[in-house]
């Protein structure tokens, strides 16, 4: 007669495109408190963020995993079993995405470097695709932080 209370899971299954504004939006707030500038491109089953990056790139990150109805999922959902026996197991979740680094002075796309990258967080995500980027070309590259004027 009564039906059980859905689970995160249940939920994400029911809503896809609910859950994965939901993921942008929580992504998208965390590049707003970093001062990153960012383009969101909203296709219909899926999201990209274009990061302008000094000196001449852009950083577009995609997410990797698909979920119900084929909608794209930013999140990894997993268990985190703690070291002692009597704590619970935490929920917790990574970010998994494809990053793609596009050199916007060349016409064409043959000096694009190309990858797919997990974290914790868009902050840890866009460090490691920096590093990733260095290691793989040489090349440094930092993203364009909008400057806030003093009160």
């Amino acid at each position: 007669m009564w039906r059980d209370t859905p689970t995160p899971m249940d939920l994400r299954d029911a809503f896809p495109d609910v859950a994965m504004t939901l993921d942008t939006d929580y992504i998208m707030n965390d590049l707003k408190k970093l001062g990153i500038q960012h383009i969101l491109r909203i296709r219909r089953k899926s999201v990209t963020f274009d990061i302008a990056m000094h000196p001449h790139y852009i950083m577009r990150i995609t997410p990797v995993d698909k979920g119900a109805e084929g909608f794209a999922e930013w999140m990894t959902w997993y268990w985190q079993h703690p070291e002692d026996e009597e704590s619970a197991p935490k929920l917790s979740y990574s970010i998994r995405a494809h990053v793609e680094i596009v050199d916007i002075e060349k016409k064409d796309s043959l000096g694009n470097i190309s990858f797919t990258i997990h974290n914790d967080d868009i902050e840890s995500l866009i460090k490691n695709a920096i590093t990733g980027m260095k290691h793989m070309s040489g090349v440094r590259i930092k993203p364009v932080v909008i400057r806030r004027k003093s009160a």
